[in-house]
């Protein structure tokens, strides 16, 4: 009988779940072939999945008749315990114990900085956690372990997300800034975007609403417009709603050098976000959740109805008329016992105090060194501030991170993540209901007393009942999937491929039910109400939204270091990518049966409409590093971009980027002096970009179908226009960005200091010529590369970390100016030098309020008849306390000819934060500050006029210049703060003018959260490795100038859905 006998080679340390298929299939067709196999293992682990502590030692098969005989024997193994803690003794929790001799076999430390873990004789463990130095500790002959882990206090190894690649922080030539994880799961929140206020020097963040689901964040680099957005290396997909507890860390790229692999698209800087990956160990069990309340951070009191009264009166008399309401009428609204004279508060009956918010997640993260996985599965949950059912957002979360290592040099990521959103609205926007709560006036009721909705008002508080109204419901799922390929060629040292395929898809429904609903007025004597009007229609509209992106990266990648103090790295990289979407409306009005469904509809009046539309970009990216022994450093990329958006011949567009580093610190002349010295980096960097944000085919002649109606032969049929004059010349905007940095570390990084300066010019921007032509030309002129704007500005950053006694903090501080002048600006020619003097904004800088300047109020009859005509009728129609202007050009008459520049605008040109982190024994404390400066608020309308176009009042109107005895219009003035009430508002008193003009600078509370980790003991036998509970708030605190009005608003009118502040209890559980 023929032989065969099979070594362990080959096998050896291969896992049993790995290799059992191959053992089973062999064993069983060995004898079929006639052959008597035997195979040792003597001595030689393969690791059983069912027991840990089980090997397989010895394994036979005989001839057929014999069938298969498995021999099982147990290798002997010894357990090992420890402790491992910091320099001063403090337990290190979730560190890594990683038995080198076995694959996958591994443990962590508890919150005590325990661990026990099963090893062969002669084993060797490596210890490692983040922010410490690894070790390797050879166990022969020990069992307990007391091991102190060193601060990896200078992290030349720290590792930073760049783009298509990674780098060495130590190695940086450009301006770039970064966040970890830790950063990003302090405080729960729905929105990611809303944890980056205040953490990265350059990056201004403007929430400009706190409505659940479209609270957004306005993210600008260095106020550079809206910043490019990569999640995993793939560009274009929304990050600000990814779970927080998915992300690995942001990092944001500031300069030209570091976005110029980006070329058409990085001209506003970027931001790359990269989701957890897993890790080598047991798998971690970690579950989150949080539980809050919203309220809102500030907003302005109504007056009552007795002070509404009041006014009413004032603002009569004011105008020579006569009271609205008695004594005895004020009296009545002052007491609201009558329900004929009610003291109604709307913003009480519209408002709820603290709309709940839930946020949990699990995830589940270990593998071995073959297989690394990440799985999260997130539920948001956020209710609106408006009273009324069913208005929410919800949000479920989905994260599938795999990576294997099929070969030594072969391996693949296979990345998923899935998004349901579900928004349930009122019909009316959150613009439209601030509106109707300013519109609402304290001395009547919403309802009648027999339930009807009342007319006055005019009925607009019943969009509040969804059953009554209708409803809007909007639905969004989002696919984002991805699959990497890297292989390292074996034959070229260093040199590896790369190829990256991703697919992202996404679905958004929408329904919209709009009920009719009536207003009644109410008989007092006949105790019946009669219906005198409605509003809304019975119509049902249903939108439908998709979209597709495709995207494939393919690269060579190089790296190698030659002689020792030669490093080199590059990229060659090839990206084509192409989107399409399309979208389809249908709608039917004047339904009779409420059925909201669209067959339930009549045919007539109905419609339907749709679109669709399609992108694509091909571009070939490079960049090559180099550093000789990490003291002088050097960069160059380039990206050569196709853009379909314009014509052939000017579609490509070549963009690069240069940058340098000398790293100081690594001369003999500082290493042999300044001992205290880490690092001490100067940088410069060069790059020019481009942009194609424009639409598409503009080169192209084009019809708008359908546009207006026409009758042709007694039919109506749809027409259409042409889209205007077309530009074959039209092509990419182009920018060129200037940074010098330095950077500097003290002390074993107790003290650090990053800080740049920067210069940015832009040419090309498109703007349509101001030629007049005329009508008889059919078209409007098309979109040229006329107008060109730079800026400049500086970042610093400052972070200080150290401990006193027990407790371990660190400071962090950031300070940002940016600012933005007009170069040549394509405008009208100008008809005088005052009107080029004040129209012209070539030559001069961006973001300026204009207005009248405010020297004070009118205190007197003959304060006003001795100061400059400014109502045009001789200053007849002023009064005391009336605005007084500046006569800018001294000509006696205040006009338009005096309006100057007041202020700056609404963007801040300064932003800065403030952070302190600290922790004692099991405590943690951290919060972050944010502020801004160099920005103005222009109040308007409801903000400046009492009773503006119908509406209420707010009560800081009270203290206004009014006469001292209400009754009696002859009676002195007594001075107040604001002018003295008329019925939306003296004409006068409504220019927009430095009196209405708020300096908008706040610092702000951003984030707050303590945390309290709990004895491991008193879980332990649950299965719990460490719990910890927390308090967490988000706008707690916000000191400005600014009184009710939140320095975030995006306008001067309020009518908008106000930030909220939340606070959390939460509760962490490792398992």
């Amino acid at each position: 009988m023929n032989k065969l006998n099979l070594s362990s080679k080959g096998l050896r340390e291969k896992k049993y779940s790995e290799n059992i298929i191959f053992l089973i299939i062999f064993f069983l067709f060995v004898p079929f072939f006639g052959l008597k196999a035997s195979l040792n293992f003597s001595n030689k682990s393969i690791t059983n999945d069912l027991d840990p502590d089980e090997n397989l030692k010895e394994i036979r098969t005989y001839s057929p008749s014999d069938r298969v005989s498995l021999t099982i024997t147990q290798q002997q193994k010894k357990k090992i315990t420890g402790t491992i803690t910091d320099v001063e003794g403090n337990p290190i929790i979730g560190a890594n114990v990683i038995d080198e001799s076995e694959k996958g076999n591994g443990t962590v430390t508890d919150t005590n900085g325990n661990f026990s873990l099963n090893i062969a004789e002669n084993a060797v463990i490596r210890i490692s956690y983040i922010g410490y130095l690894e070790q390797k500790i050879n166990t022969t002959d020990k069992n307990i372990f007391i091991i102190i882990l060193q601060e990896d206090t200078k992290a030349l190894d720290e590792v930073v997300v760049v783009g298509y690649g990674t780098q060495k922080k130590v190695n940086l030539t450009g301006a770039i800034a970064s966040m970890s994880s830790e950063d990003l799961s302090k405080v729960p929140t729905p929105n990611v975007s809303t944890l980056l206020y205040g953490q990265l020097p350059g990056l201004i963040t403007l929430q400009r609403s706190g409505q659940p689901g479209l609270d957004n964040v306005a993210l600008s680099i260095r106020g550079f417009s809206n910043a490019l957005v990569v999640v995993d290396g793939v560009v274009g997909r929304d990050f600000s709603r990814l779970d927080p507890t998915e992300i690995e860390n942001i990092t944001i790229l500031k300069d030209a050098a570091s976005s110029a692999v980006y070329g058409v698209s990085g001209g506003n800087g970027v931001i790359l976000v990269t989701t957890k990956k897993g890790n080598t160990g047991k798998p971690t069990f970690n579950y989150t959740m949080n539980y809050g309340v919203q309220h809102v951070t500030k907003y302005p009191r109504f007056v009552t109805s007795a002070e509404y009264a009041i006014l009413k009166n004032e603002a009569a008399m004011n105008l020579g008329g006569e009271p609205v309401y008695s004594k005895e009428e004020i009296e009545k609204y002052r007491l609201g016992t009558d329900p004929d004279y009610p003291n109604f508060d709307y913003y009480d009956y519209m408002v709820r105090d603290y709309p709940p918010q839930f946020q949990q997640n699990i995830t589940v993260r270990g593998g071995s060194e073959s297989i690394k996985y990440f799985f999260l599965l997130g539920q948001t949950s956020q209710a609106s501030m408006w009273k009324g059912g069913n208005q929410d957002y919800a949000k479920y979360n989905f994260r599938s991170n795999v990576d294997a290592q099929i070969t030594n040099d072969f391996d693949v990521s296979v990345e998923f993540g899935a998004r349901i959103e579900d928004r349930n609205n009122l019909i009316q926007d959150s613009y439209l209901m601030a509106s109707w709560l300013q519109y609402s006036w304290p001395i009547f009721t919403p309802k009648n007393p027999d339930g009807t909705i009342a007319s006055t008002n005019y009925g607009l508080t019943a969009y509040l009942d969804r059953d009554l109204t209708g409803y809007i419901k909007n639905k969004q799922n989002v696919y984002e999937g991805a699959l990497t390929l890297n292989y390292k060629i074996p034959f070229v040292p260093g040199l590896s491929v790369n190829l990256k395929a991703a697919l992202d898809m996404y679905y958004q429904d929408q329904k919209q039910w709009l009920k009719k609903y009536y207003t009644y007025t109410w008989n007092k004597e006949t105790q019946t109400s009669t219906r005198v009007g409605s509003r809304g229609t019975d119509q049902l509209i249903l939108d439908t939204w998709r979209s597709s992106f495709a995207r494939i990266i393919s690269s060579l990648n190089y790296e190698r270091t030659f002689a020792d103090v030669h490093n080199l790295k590059g990229l060659l990289l090839y990206e084509v990518s192409e989107g399409n979407a399309t979208n389809f409306q249908a709608s039917r009005i004047n339904y009779v049966v409420p059925i909201d469904q669209i067959f339930a509809g009549p045919d007539a009046g109905k419609s339907n409409w749709g679109g669709a539309s399609d992108d694509g970009r091909e571009s070939y990216v490079g960049r090559l590093n180099y550093d000789f022994s990490g003291k002088y450093l050097f960069e160059y990329s380039f990206r050569y971009d196709g853009s379909a958006k314009f014509p052939p011949n000017k579609r490509w567009g070549f963009f690069s980027g240069v940058s340098a580093g000398w790293r100081i610190s690594e001369e003999g002349f500082i290493k042999n002096n300044f001992n205290n010295l880490d690092n001490l980096k100067l940088r410069a960097s060069w790059g020019n970009l481009g942009s194609d944000n424009t639409g598409n085919f503009q080169f192209l002649s084009g019809y708008t179908y359908p546009s207006g109606n026409y009758i042709y032969g007694g039919n109506t049929i749809s027409g259409m226009i042409d889209t205007g004059t077309p530009n074959p010349n039209i092509t990419w905007e182009s920018s060129q960005i200037y940074d010098i940095g330095l950077d500097i570390s003290l002390w074993n990084r107790q003290l650090e200091i990053e800080t740049d300066v920067f210069y940015r010019k832009r040419e090309g921007l498109l703007a349509r010529r101001t030629t007049q032509l005329p009508s008889t030309f059919g078209a409007t002129l098309p979109y040229e590369n006329l107008n060109s704007d730079d800026a400049r500005g500086f970042e610093i950053f400052v972070g200080h970390n150290s401990s006193i006694g027990e407790i371990k903090y660190r400071i962090t501080s950031n300070l940002s100016w940016t600012r933005i002048k007009n170069k040549h600006l394509e405008q009208r020619d100008f008809n005088n030098q005052f009107d080029q003097w004040r129209n012209n904004s070539e030559n001069r800088w961006n973001n300026l309020y204009w207005g009248y300047k405010a020297v004070g109020q009118f205190q007197s009859i003959d304060d006003i008849q001795a100061s400059p005509i400014q109502d045009s009728r001789a200053n007849s129609t002023l009064r005391p306390g009336d605005i007084k202007y500046e006569d800018f050009n001294k000509d006696g008459i205040v006009d338009g000819n005096d309006i100057q520049i007041i202020g700056r605008g609404q963007t801040p040109e300064i932003t800065y934060g403030l952070g302190l982190m600290a922790s004692w024994k099991r405590i943690t404390f951290d919060m972050n500050w944010q502020g801004a400066s160099r920005s103005n608020i222009q109040q308007q309308h409801f903000l400046i006029q009492p009773f503006a176009n119908g509406m209420n009042a707010y009560a800081y109107f009270l203290d206004r210049w009014h006469r001292a005895d209400p009754w009696n219009a002859d009676s002195e003035w007594i001075p107040g703060k604001y002018p003295s009430t008329i019925n939306d508002g003296a004409p006068n008193n409504k220019w927009n003018s430095s009196f209405w003009l708020l300096n908008a600078t706040y610092f702000r509370l951003k984030l707050l959260s303590i945390g309290y980790s709990l004895e491991n003991n008193l879980f332990k036998e649950w299965g719990i490795q460490n719990l910890v509970v927390s308090f967490s708030g988000q706008n707690l605190i916000t000191l400005s100038k600014l009184g009710p009005i939140d320095p975030e608003t995006p306008s001067g009118r309020l009518s908008y859905y106000p930030q909220q502040k939340t606070y959390n209890i939460g509760l962490n559980v490792t398992f």
